[in-house]
């Protein structure tokens, strides 16, 4: 199945993710993500996908402004459908290529990356990354959210399904040591959290 082919299946039922392996709102990297949003964050949610992350944001913190980008039109229509039915006023949702962004230099406090990298090419997810570095501000984080099997019985089950329905690079990226990738592009994981099936890493820019 091609990418295109894939996102367009799976835009109808993605938010059935936060359903089945979110659902502990206290254990989701959800609440890890919006606690590590300002209330006047300028933010970017590359891969916005159905923008789940980018309208809990935009929600929570009026202030703050919003934007969310990703290639798949079906995606971006089901996002724009949210935001339009919440009557959310601090989002933009586009359509744009997260490897060719038209921003600025260093013009967004936050960016966040998440279940993403996984999907691609390390090559591809490198090229996200470096033009990730290019929009953030000097000082600011990368917040990247990214899967991670865990050791109990029951939830070794419900994750299987994730195993076998994720593109082709899934089953290499979750055997990475992610410290090391980020590295070697310019990033310090200066934060780490551990939630259900998930894991969310705060990344700054490394000092040349």
């Amino acid at each position: 199945m091609n990418s295109k082919l894939f996102y367009k299946v799976m835009a109808g039922f993605y938010d059935l993710i936060d359903v089945i392996y979110f659902r502990n709102y206290k254990r989701s990297p959800r609440k890890i993500v919006l606690d590590a949003i300002n209330d006047t964050d300028r933010v970017l949610d590359l891969c916005t996908g159905t923008a789940t992350n980018a309208m809990r944001i935009a929600k929570t913190k009026p202030a703050s402004k919003v934007i969310g980008i990703d290639l798949s039109k079906d995606m971006l229509r089901v996002a724009k459908s949210k935001a339009k039915k919440a009557d959310v006023q601090n989002i933009r949702l586009y359509h744009m290529d997260a490897t060719k962004m038209k921003f600025r230099d260093c013009c967004f406090d936050k960016i966040l990356i998440s279940l993403v990298l996984h999907e691609v090419e390390e090559e591809l997810a490198g090229r996200i990354l470096e033009e990730a570095k290019r929009v953030l501000k000097d000082d600011g984080e990368i917040i990247v959210t990214e899967w991670e099997k865990s050791e109990k019985t029951l939830q070794k089950i419900l994750f299987f399904p994730i195993s076998i329905l994720e593109p082709k690079p899934f089953k290499a990226f979750i055997k990475k040591d992610l410290h090391q990738c980020f590295e070697k592009l310019g990033f310090a994981v200066v934060l780490e959290y551990h939630c259900d099936y998930s894991k969310v890493l705060v990344l700054k820019k490394m000092r040349e």
